[in-house]
């Protein structure tokens, strides 16, 4: 049976920060899990996948989020930009509200430095737990969990 050291610390309502990699469908595998300082904010970052300007909208982690006009898109200088300016493989953080009926809506947008491998991240509060099964939903993903996850801050 596989042990997932820490999982039992983890809480309904905590905020986290989890490292890794889309997985099939709504899923993502989980590197490392830590538990962070509660505020509210929610982030998500990784690899555009593919960005059409003409829909407003750019598809990270396998999902497609709208960005429209009140959105703010930053270059890694912190200075505005259009998001005509982003291309797909670039790195970028999303930070934006989230609901479990509306999703994840980004009002912000930063282009960030490429670090050379390719972590993706996940930042918001865990809305369930499925302790059978070693999955978070967090930000409307499926995280999953496994003995190689490394869960920390408990």
């Amino acid at each position: 049976m596989e042990k997932t050291i820490g999982f039992n610390n983890l809480k309904v309502g905590q905020r986290v920060k989890v490292k890794g990699n889309p997985a099939e469908s709504s899923g993502f595998s989980a590197l490392e899990v830590s538990i962070k300082a509660g505020d509210d904010e929610c982030a998500l970052e990784g690899k555009i996948q593919s960005l059409d300007p003409e829909k407003n909208s750019l598809r990270l982690l396998n999902r497609d989020f709208m960005v429209n006009g009140g959105v703010e898109i930053r270059n890694v200088q912190r200075q505005p930009i259009k998001l005509q300016n982003l291309k797909a493989g670039d790195i970028v953080k999303l930070k934006g509200p989230y609901s479990e009926s509306k999703g994840f809506a980004p009002v912000k947008v930063k282009l960030q430095e490429p670090k050379g491998f390719n972590i993706e991240e996940l930042q918001g509060k865990i809305n369930k737990i499925d302790a059978a099964a070693k999955t978070l939903d967090v930000l409307g993903f499926t995280v999953v969990t496994n003995d190689k996850t490394e869960i920390q801050g408990f």
